[in-house]
Parts: C-alpha cells; structure tokens; sequence
C-alpha cells in the first residue's frame, strides 16, 4: 500500500513561532507527566507536539498501544534526547543493553538473556531476596520518620546487587552500588545532560568518568566469575554460560552493558513501584485492614514462600491496580523505520511516537473510576495486554517482569505485618518522571509497630491531580 504525504495537520498546540514543534520540547522535558496528561484531556488519542508538524506525537490507547509494541521491526525503541555519548567509551559501552539495542541485535541477545529469568531461575532469587528486605527492617523502629522512598531504593539496590554480582555488605558492593546510583542521577537529571559540554565540573564528565569506574568493577567481577569453580547462580553466572542456538556467547563488551541495564531498569521499576504501593495504602485504611488479615492470616508473621505468593489473592490485585494508577514506565517512545498509518494519518519514517501506559490505564472506556485505587476490580478484569501495560508489551516487554513482581509480593508481605508505615499530616507528594514515575523529593513516612490503627491524614500535593 503506497501512502501519500499531503500536510499533515493532527490535533495540538500551535507551533512556537521561533522554535516551531521543537519549542514544545521544552515544558514536555521539564514535566513529561504532566504534559501527556494535559496533552490527552484536551487533545484525544493522537495529538501533535505541534498541530503542523508531524515529526514527533502522542499517541493513547490500546490500538496504537498495539500498532507501536507489536511490530519491532517498524517501530524501533529510541532512547536519544541529548547529545550522543563518545564512541567507544566506557559510557557508550555500560548503556548498550537491551534497551537501546533494535533489530536481529536486540533480538539475539534477548533470547541470550531469557534463561536468566526463566521461572525456576527467578524463583531461585527468593531467598536472596528476603534476606535483603529483613536486612533492611532491622534498621527501621516505631517512632522513626523516614523517606520510604529513599529506603526502598537502598533495598532495590541491595537486591539488584545481590542477585546480579552476589554481592552484599562487602565495601566493594557499597562502592559499586554507590557508583550505580551516582550515575543514574545524572543520565536522567535533565539539567545535568543538558549540555554536550564534557569538561570537568558538567555532568557529561562526571558521568564518563563514573562509567570508567563502574565498567572496571563489573569487568573484574567478570573476570572473577570466569575464573571461578564455584557454582554461583547469580545473574551474572547465568548471563555468562548463556549460548544461543548458534554457540554464540555474551562477548564482556555485551556483559557490561547488559549487567548496569538490568540493574538500572530493575533497581527503579521496583523501588519505585514499591514506594507508590505503600502510599495508595496508607491512602486507603480499608484495603490496607483488609491486606493485614489476608498477609497475617496466611503467614503468620513470616515472609511468604513460593508456593504461598500464588495464595494471596488481595496481595496480587493490590500489587496489580497500583502498578495500572502509577506504572514505572509511564511514558514509552519508539520511531518509525517507514512509512505508516495512524488514526487515519498517512505519517513518514522517522517519526518519534510517545505511548503512554500511564493515560491507557485512566481510560474511562477500558476501566470503571479510572482514577480511584480499587484492587477489587481485579477479580473479574482480565484486559488485553495493549490495554494494560505496567512493563510494557509485546516483543520488547520488560524481560525481568518476574523478578519484578516477586520482589515487590515479597516486600509488601514483610512489611506491611511488621509496620504501620503512615503519611504526617500536611506531607506534600508529587510524582514526576524520570526513568520511571516516581515520588519528587521522596516519600516521608512514620513508622509504627503493626498496631491496626489504619487512618489517614490530609496531605497535599499534586498527586490530587491524576488519583481521586
């Protein structure tokens, strides 16, 4: 079918009368969230960051969901803004995982990867991963405040160390967790990469000479693994033996990049995702009553086993509609390698598409209250995977999805029947996007021991914006 290419005029703002489509770049860099929201609710389903050029637009719901995830071939992931990194430097090297990879690449060494989170390799993580999560409670006492959102990226952390490098509370794991978190703070501050600049005191250099360091970690632990006779089971054990069909191995340039992609992608979905849980808990005392009696009931005060994770119900369907409200990626983008079709628009190779989970999940039409916390929906909902998308969908879904949920099932277990965890009166909460939906400024909370006293206080913030 040969498409024509007549002016394309999509519903949105008009063009910057300098800058044209690109001055919308701008207030979408500073606030992604806020601006897709504002772009649904007075555009629809397919805006235009400008109404007269089509080189970049929005598009929601589940069909194009469907028409942008199914077809890798025809919509590639694009993760530029921003200047490129130095070719073959150690920042280039850690970035190119399976995130910015497309094509026979992309798909090679995804079926590398995939016997590292088959379901039996993954359920091997459990135990690894409550030690980490009683770790981190042991700190925690009745009458403490503390950011939660802050302590649970300590505990992502932990765990993204422990089950990638089986790395604990050595120094060598605070130095190179340490260095993990330095850096991802600055490839996702936009003020930070804002200029291609690389000359000390930027955030280009500080971010290749963070990469140097922390591609000299993982190539020793590398080195280590391959020299070893112990048999580890950790990610990085598996990455390595890891053969496709050919004999074809992860060469160490791939490992690298693999490895921080996996940590990086991981470490956010699930501290973040933890964090907003436990919020549109304290929000809801009756869900939260509810839950205690489901977790004490069938655990008794331990922390869930294998087969026990499949026996809580409401723990699924409260894990399940927070992650619709406050999904990781709310935000997805892909590029078109030809020419397509959308919503009745005949649009060129080379358009830049946003999708959003987070306005597919708030469509009225494919849920009841689409603003409002109600995990009872899931007992009778069963969407189709374009139609609700936490990690993603088709072939490029989130390949740790499993190891994802099981962290964030077992945590909630653990702590919720040890710890009343309560927002202060008048706290202020307001998402933002980074890599993934988070809280801006952290999460504060007050601990209790578990006395059942579920209220809720008035806070503020502009989380009143996207939840009832």
């Amino acid at each position: 079918m040969e498409l024509s290419f007549a002016p394309v005029f999509l519903p949105g703002p008009r063009p910057n009368p300098i800058l044209g489509w690109r001055g919308a770049l701008i207030p979408f860099g500073s606030d992604p969230l806020g601006y897709v929201v504002r772009a649904y609710r007075r555009y629809g389903t397919l805006v235009g960051l400008s109404r007269s050029d089509p080189a970049m637009l929005f598009a929601f719901g589940p069909e194009h969901n469907r028409l942008l995830l199914s077809d890798a071939t025809l919509f590639e992931t694009n993760l530029g803004g921003g200047s490129p990194l130095p070719r073959f430097s150690s920042a280039s090297r850690i970035s190119n995982g399976l995130l910015a990879m497309n094509g026979d690449k992309h798909r090679q060494q995804r079926r590398l990867m995939l016997p590292a989170f088959h379901r039996q390799q993954v359920s091997g993580y459990r135990d690894a991963m409550v030690a980490e999560i009683e770790r981190v409670l042991e700190r925690w006492a009745p009458g403490e405040r503390r950011d939660i959102a802050h302590e649970l990226q300590e505990l992502a952390l932990a765990v993204a160390l422990r089950t990638l490098f089986s790395l604990d509370t050595t120094p060598e794991a605070r130095t190179l967790g340490e260095l993990f978190k330095q850096s991802l703070a600055i490839s996702f501050s936009p003020l930070e990469m804002a200029l291609p600049s690389e000359l000390p005191g930027t955030g280009r250099y500080r971010l290749l000479r963070l990469a140097e360091r922390i591609e000299a970690h993982v190539r020793a632990l590398i080195a280590q693994r391959r020299a070893s006779s112990n048999d580890s089971h950790d990610l990085l054990a598996t990455l390595i033996a890891a053969r496709d069909e050919d004999g074809q191995a992860l060469s160490d340039d791939e490992l690298v990049g693999q490895t921080y992609t996996l940590f990086a992608a991981g470490h956010e979905t699930s501290s973040n995702s933890l964090a907003w849980t436990l919020f549109l808990l304290d929000r809801h005392p009756a869900v939260l009553a509810d839950l205690h009696d489901e977790l004490q009931g069938t655990l008794h005060g331990e922390a869930p086993s294998l087969e026990q994770l499949g026996q809580l119900p409401l723990l699924d369907r409260v894990v399940k509609e927070s992650l619709r409200l406050m999904p990781p990626a709310s935000v997805l983008v892909r590029q078109s390698t030809a020419p397509f079709q959308i919503g009745g628009f005949a649009l060129p190779a080379n358009t830049t598409i946003f999708l959003s989970p987070f306005i597919t999940h708030r469509l009225p039409e494919l849920y009841t209250e689409p603003q409002a916390f109600r995990p009872e929906r899931w007992a009778q909902l069963d969407p189709s995977p374009y139609a609700y998308l936490p990690f993603g969908a088709g072939p490029r879904m989130c390949i740790g999805t499993s190891f994802a949920l099981m962290e964030i099932k077992l945590a909630l277990a653990m702590i919720i029947q040890r710890f009343r965890l309560a927002l202060p009166a008048g706290a202020r909460v307001d998402p933002e996007l980074r890599l993934t939906l988070r809280p801006r400024g952290g999460l504060p909370m007050e601990i209790h021991a578990q006395d059942r006293q579920f209220t809720r206080a008035p806070i503020s913030g502009s989380i009143g914006d996207i939840l009832n």
